[in-house]
Protein backbone atom coordinates (compact mmCIF):
# COMPACT_ATOMS: atom_id res chain seq x y z
CA UNK A 1 0.00 0.00 0.00
CA UNK A 2 1.08 3.54 -0.77
CA UNK A 3 0.15 6.57 1.32
CA UNK A 4 0.01 9.99 -0.32
CA UNK A 5 0.60 12.90 2.04
CA UNK A 6 -1.38 16.09 1.43
CA UNK A 7 -0.99 19.28 3.49
CA UNK A 8 -3.34 22.15 4.29
CA UNK A 9 -2.28 25.52 5.76
CA UNK A 10 -4.77 27.29 8.00
CA UNK A 11 -4.11 30.92 7.09
CA UNK A 12 -5.10 33.86 9.29
CA UNK A 13 -8.27 32.24 10.70
CA UNK A 14 -8.11 28.57 11.67
CA UNK A 15 -11.05 26.39 10.58
CA UNK A 16 -12.81 24.17 13.10
CA UNK A 17 -12.32 21.16 10.84
CA UNK A 18 -10.65 20.48 7.50
CA UNK A 19 -11.58 17.56 5.24
CA UNK A 20 -9.83 16.17 2.18
CA UNK A 21 -11.99 14.60 -0.54
CA UNK A 22 -10.19 12.52 -3.16
CA UNK A 23 -11.09 10.43 -6.20
CA UNK A 24 -8.46 7.82 -7.07
CA UNK A 25 -8.44 6.35 -10.58
CA UNK A 26 -6.06 3.68 -11.83
CA UNK A 27 -5.15 3.70 -15.54
CA UNK A 28 -3.65 0.62 -17.17
CA UNK A 29 -4.15 -3.13 -17.18
CA UNK A 30 -5.48 -3.14 -13.58
CA UNK A 31 -7.87 -0.26 -14.17
CA UNK A 32 -11.06 -0.47 -12.17
CA UNK A 33 -13.68 1.76 -10.71
CA UNK A 34 -12.77 5.14 -9.27
CA UNK A 35 -12.39 4.97 -5.49
CA UNK A 36 -13.43 7.85 -3.27
CA UNK A 37 -12.04 8.87 0.12
CA UNK A 38 -12.86 11.58 2.63
CA UNK A 39 -10.23 12.14 5.32
CA UNK A 40 -9.94 14.47 8.30
CA UNK A 41 -6.88 16.70 7.86
CA UNK A 42 -5.34 16.74 11.34
CA UNK A 43 -3.10 19.42 12.95
CA UNK A 44 0.61 18.82 12.54
CA UNK A 45 3.91 20.53 13.32
CA UNK A 46 4.66 23.35 12.81
CA UNK A 47 1.42 24.96 14.09
CA UNK A 48 -0.99 26.10 11.38
CA UNK A 49 -0.38 23.07 9.18
CA UNK A 50 -2.63 20.02 8.81
CA UNK A 51 -1.88 16.69 7.19
CA UNK A 52 -3.89 13.79 5.76
CA UNK A 53 -2.73 10.54 4.17
CA UNK A 54 -4.60 8.83 1.34
CA UNK A 55 -4.26 5.05 0.85
CA UNK A 56 -3.44 4.22 -2.78
CA UNK A 57 -2.99 0.97 -4.69
CA UNK A 58 0.48 0.11 -5.95
CA UNK A 59 0.72 0.97 -9.66
CA UNK A 60 1.79 -1.95 -11.84
CA UNK A 61 4.38 -1.70 -14.59
CA UNK A 62 3.30 0.90 -17.12
CA UNK A 63 0.33 1.95 -14.97
CA UNK A 64 -0.42 5.33 -13.47
CA UNK A 65 -2.78 6.56 -10.77
CA UNK A 66 -4.64 9.86 -11.00
CA UNK A 67 -5.63 11.50 -7.70
CA UNK A 68 -8.10 14.37 -7.98
CA UNK A 69 -8.83 16.11 -4.69
CA UNK A 70 -10.07 19.22 -2.92
CA UNK A 71 -10.40 20.47 0.64
CA UNK A 72 -13.46 21.62 2.55
CA UNK A 73 -13.49 23.64 5.76
CA UNK A 74 -16.07 24.59 8.38
CA UNK A 75 -15.76 27.72 10.48
CA UNK A 76 -18.75 29.12 12.33
CA UNK A 77 -21.67 27.80 10.29
CA UNK A 78 -19.99 28.33 6.92
CA UNK A 79 -18.70 25.46 4.79
CA UNK A 80 -16.26 26.31 2.02
CA UNK A 81 -14.53 24.30 -0.69
CA UNK A 82 -11.16 24.74 -2.33
CA UNK A 83 -10.55 24.40 -6.08
CA UNK A 84 -9.81 20.88 -7.32
CA UNK A 85 -6.23 19.69 -7.65
CA UNK A 86 -4.68 16.74 -9.45
CA UNK A 87 -1.54 14.68 -9.00
CA UNK A 88 -0.33 11.74 -11.08
CA UNK A 89 1.55 8.80 -9.58
CA UNK A 90 4.29 8.05 -10.36
CA UNK A 91 5.55 11.58 -11.03
CA UNK A 92 8.22 13.97 -9.79
CA UNK A 93 5.46 16.10 -8.23
CA UNK A 94 4.43 13.32 -5.87
CA UNK A 95 7.61 11.44 -5.05
CA UNK A 96 8.45 13.44 -1.91
CA UNK A 97 4.96 12.85 -0.47
CA UNK A 98 4.67 9.10 -1.04
CA UNK A 99 5.13 6.62 1.79
CA UNK A 100 5.12 2.88 1.28
CA UNK A 101 3.78 0.33 3.77
CA UNK A 102 5.65 -2.79 2.66
CA UNK A 103 3.42 -5.83 2.13
CA UNK A 104 4.28 -9.45 1.41
CA UNK A 105 1.68 -10.33 -1.21
CA UNK A 106 -1.90 -9.18 -0.95
CA UNK A 107 -3.56 -11.96 1.03
CA UNK A 108 -6.59 -10.62 2.86
CA UNK A 109 -5.34 -7.05 3.29
CA UNK A 110 -7.63 -5.33 0.74
CA UNK A 111 -10.96 -3.96 1.88
CA UNK A 112 -14.15 -5.54 0.60
CA UNK A 113 -15.57 -3.99 -2.58
CA UNK A 114 -17.56 -0.90 -1.72
CA UNK A 115 -15.99 -0.59 1.73
CA UNK A 116 -13.19 1.76 2.66
CA UNK A 117 -10.52 2.07 5.33
CA UNK A 118 -10.46 3.72 8.73
CA UNK A 119 -7.53 4.94 10.81
CA UNK A 120 -6.68 2.98 13.92
CA UNK A 121 -3.98 3.23 16.60
CA UNK A 122 -2.30 -0.17 16.67
CA UNK A 123 -3.40 -1.67 20.03
CA UNK A 124 -0.52 -2.65 22.28
CA UNK A 125 -0.54 -5.68 24.54
CA UNK A 126 0.47 -5.68 28.18
CA UNK A 127 4.15 -4.89 28.51
CA UNK A 128 4.55 -4.27 24.77
CA UNK A 129 6.80 -1.40 23.72
CA UNK A 130 5.43 1.28 21.39
CA UNK A 131 8.76 1.62 19.57
CA UNK A 132 10.45 -0.20 16.75
CA UNK A 133 9.10 -2.26 13.86
CA UNK A 134 5.66 -3.86 13.80
CA UNK A 135 4.24 -6.38 11.37
CA UNK A 136 0.47 -6.58 11.07
CA UNK A 137 -2.32 -8.12 9.03
CA UNK A 138 -5.95 -9.16 9.12
CA UNK A 139 -7.78 -12.44 9.22
CA UNK A 140 -11.36 -13.67 9.10
CA UNK A 141 -12.72 -15.11 12.32
CA UNK A 142 -12.34 -18.65 10.98
CA UNK A 143 -8.61 -18.30 10.28
CA UNK A 144 -6.08 -19.80 12.67
CA UNK A 145 -3.82 -17.11 14.23
CA UNK A 146 -0.43 -17.11 12.57
CA UNK A 147 2.49 -14.68 12.16
CA UNK A 148 2.23 -15.43 8.41
CA UNK A 149 -0.92 -13.27 8.34
CA UNK A 150 1.16 -10.25 9.38
CA UNK A 151 2.14 -9.28 5.85
CA UNK A 152 2.46 -5.49 6.28
CA UNK A 153 5.12 -3.66 8.28
CA UNK A 154 5.40 -0.24 9.85
CA UNK A 155 8.16 1.39 11.92
CA UNK A 156 7.03 3.33 14.99
CA UNK A 157 10.53 4.68 15.62
CA UNK A 158 10.75 5.68 19.28
CA UNK A 159 6.96 5.66 19.72
CA UNK A 160 4.12 6.23 20.19
CA UNK A 161 2.21 3.27 18.75
CA UNK A 162 1.73 3.70 14.99
CA UNK A 163 -1.54 4.66 13.32
CA UNK A 164 -2.46 2.16 10.62
CA UNK A 165 -5.07 1.83 7.87
CA UNK A 166 -7.62 -0.89 8.62
CA UNK A 167 -10.45 -2.08 6.33
CA UNK A 168 -14.08 -1.64 7.35
CA UNK A 169 -14.65 -5.17 6.03
CA UNK A 170 -12.20 -7.69 4.59
CA UNK A 171 -12.26 -8.68 0.94
CA UNK A 172 -12.74 -12.30 2.03
CA UNK A 173 -15.91 -11.39 3.94
CA UNK A 174 -19.31 -10.13 2.86
CA UNK A 175 -19.71 -6.54 1.78
CA UNK A 176 -20.86 -5.29 5.16
CA UNK A 177 -19.24 -4.64 8.55
CA UNK A 178 -18.40 -7.97 10.19
CA UNK A 179 -15.98 -8.81 13.02
CA UNK A 180 -12.48 -9.90 12.05
CA UNK A 181 -9.07 -10.10 13.71
CA UNK A 182 -6.17 -7.67 13.56
CA UNK A 183 -2.93 -9.57 14.18
CA UNK A 184 0.40 -7.95 14.94
CA UNK A 185 3.94 -8.88 15.96
CA UNK A 186 6.34 -6.38 17.51
CA UNK A 187 10.05 -6.60 18.24
CA UNK A 188 9.43 -9.05 21.11
CA UNK A 189 8.24 -11.62 18.55
CA UNK A 190 4.92 -12.32 20.30
CA UNK A 191 1.81 -12.69 18.12
CA UNK A 192 -1.15 -10.67 19.41
CA UNK A 193 -4.72 -10.79 18.18
CA UNK A 194 -7.42 -8.14 18.57
CA UNK A 195 -10.99 -8.63 17.47
CA UNK A 196 -12.09 -5.65 15.38
CA UNK A 197 -15.69 -4.87 16.18
CA UNK A 198 -18.12 -2.18 15.11
CA UNK A 199 -21.04 -0.29 16.60
CA UNK A 200 -24.01 1.28 14.86
CA UNK A 201 -24.45 4.93 15.86
CA UNK A 202 -27.64 6.85 15.19
CA UNK A 203 -28.59 10.53 15.10
CA UNK A 204 -32.20 11.64 15.43
CA UNK A 205 -33.49 14.64 13.48
CA UNK A 206 -36.68 15.63 15.35
CA UNK A 207 -37.87 18.40 13.04
CA UNK A 208 -36.66 17.00 9.72
CA UNK A 209 -34.36 19.91 8.90
CA UNK A 210 -31.13 17.95 8.29
CA UNK A 211 -30.05 17.25 4.71
CA UNK A 212 -26.57 15.94 5.60
CA UNK A 213 -25.42 14.20 8.79
CA UNK A 214 -21.77 13.44 9.49
CA UNK A 215 -20.04 11.69 12.37
CA UNK A 216 -16.51 12.57 13.47
CA UNK A 217 -14.99 9.77 15.54
CA UNK A 218 -11.73 8.33 16.80
CA UNK A 219 -9.79 6.93 19.73
CA UNK A 220 -10.04 8.83 23.06
CA UNK A 221 -6.72 10.60 22.37
CA UNK A 222 -7.91 11.53 18.84
CA UNK A 223 -4.66 10.30 17.29
CA UNK A 224 -6.67 8.45 14.63
CA UNK A 225 -9.55 10.68 13.51
CA UNK A 226 -12.21 9.53 11.07
CA UNK A 227 -15.30 10.98 9.41
CA UNK A 228 -18.33 8.97 8.28
CA UNK A 229 -21.22 10.28 6.23
CA UNK A 230 -24.44 9.03 7.79
CA UNK A 231 -27.18 7.42 5.71
CA UNK A 232 -30.87 7.63 6.51
CA UNK A 233 -31.94 4.52 8.41
CA UNK A 234 -35.21 4.27 6.41
CA UNK A 235 -34.52 4.56 2.70
CA UNK A 236 -36.74 7.08 0.88
CA UNK A 237 -35.95 5.45 -2.44
CA UNK A 238 -34.63 8.10 -4.81
CA UNK A 239 -32.42 10.07 -2.42
CA UNK A 240 -28.89 10.73 -3.73
CA UNK A 241 -26.54 8.62 -1.59
CA UNK A 242 -24.88 10.44 1.32
CA UNK A 243 -21.49 9.18 0.10
CA UNK A 244 -21.78 11.38 -3.02
CA UNK A 245 -22.09 14.66 -1.12
CA UNK A 246 -18.50 15.85 -1.36
CA UNK A 247 -18.10 14.76 -4.98
CA UNK A 248 -21.14 16.32 -6.61
CA UNK A 249 -20.62 19.15 -9.08
CA UNK A 250 -23.78 21.00 -8.04
CA UNK A 251 -24.26 20.97 -4.26
CA UNK A 252 -27.47 23.03 -4.38
CA UNK A 253 -29.06 20.49 -6.72
CA UNK A 254 -27.73 17.61 -4.62
CA UNK A 255 -29.21 18.99 -1.40
CA UNK A 256 -32.49 19.89 -3.12
CA UNK A 257 -32.83 16.28 -4.34
CA UNK A 258 -32.07 14.94 -0.85
CA UNK A 259 -34.57 17.33 0.72
CA UNK A 260 -37.29 16.18 -1.66
CA UNK A 261 -36.58 12.49 -1.01
CA UNK A 262 -36.17 12.87 2.76
CA UNK A 263 -39.48 14.73 2.95
CA UNK A 264 -41.19 11.40 2.17
CA UNK A 265 -39.97 10.01 5.50
CA UNK A 266 -41.80 10.62 8.77
CA UNK A 267 -40.18 12.66 11.53
CA UNK A 268 -38.23 12.21 13.65
CA UNK A 269 -35.84 10.99 10.98
CA UNK A 270 -32.88 8.84 11.92
CA UNK A 271 -29.41 8.75 10.35
CA UNK A 272 -26.89 5.97 10.96
CA UNK A 273 -23.23 5.05 10.49
CA UNK A 274 -20.67 2.67 12.02
CA UNK A 275 -17.59 3.16 14.17
CA UNK A 276 -14.82 0.55 14.33
CA UNK A 277 -12.03 -0.50 16.66
CA UNK A 278 -10.61 -3.23 18.88
CA UNK A 279 -13.23 -5.07 20.91
CA UNK A 280 -13.41 -3.61 24.41
CA UNK A 281 -11.95 -0.25 23.40
CA UNK A 282 -13.70 3.12 23.59
CA UNK A 283 -14.55 5.34 20.65
CA UNK A 284 -15.39 9.03 21.02
CA UNK A 285 -17.71 10.69 18.53
CA UNK A 286 -19.72 13.81 17.78
CA UNK A 287 -21.88 14.98 14.88
CA UNK A 288 -21.93 17.73 12.31
CA UNK A 289 -25.12 18.48 10.41
CA UNK A 290 -25.98 20.59 7.37
CA UNK A 291 -29.48 22.11 7.33
CA UNK A 292 -31.23 24.69 5.19
CA UNK A 293 -31.53 28.21 6.60
CA UNK A 294 -35.05 29.68 6.66
CA UNK A 295 -33.73 32.59 4.56
CA UNK A 296 -32.08 30.24 2.06
CA UNK A 297 -28.73 28.51 1.77
CA UNK A 298 -27.29 25.95 4.16
CA UNK A 299 -25.41 26.03 7.45
CA UNK A 300 -23.18 23.50 9.19
CA UNK A 301 -23.53 22.98 12.93
CA UNK A 302 -21.89 20.74 15.53
CA UNK A 303 -23.89 18.46 17.79
CA UNK A 304 -22.26 17.37 21.03
CA UNK A 305 -23.46 15.67 24.18
CA UNK A 306 -25.75 17.73 26.38
CA UNK A 307 -23.55 19.74 28.72
CA UNK A 308 -20.63 19.60 26.27
CA UNK A 309 -18.08 17.03 25.23
CA UNK A 310 -18.31 13.97 23.03
CA UNK A 311 -20.23 10.74 23.29
CA UNK A 312 -18.32 7.51 24.04
CA UNK A 313 -19.19 3.96 23.00
CA UNK A 314 -17.41 0.78 24.09
CA UNK A 315 -17.03 -1.76 21.31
Amino acid sequence: MLLLRREYRDGAESPEIVLLHAEVTRHGSSAGQTRRFTRVVVPSDPPGRRVAHLPLPEPGEGERILVRYRFSTVRGVEERFSPSYEVVIPSDDAIADLYRIPEEGTGNLPAAPGRGYFRLVLPLGEGESASGSFRFGFGAMRKKPSPSLCRASVDAGNGPAPVIEAPEALSVLKNRPMPYFLYHVSADGKLRADKIACARITLADPDGSVVSARMVWGDPAWRATNLSLMAEAAKPGSSPPASSEFFTEDREAFFAAREAALSLLPVPRVFEAFVFGPSGSGVEYCFQTVARRPAGGFEARWRNREGGGNWVVTL
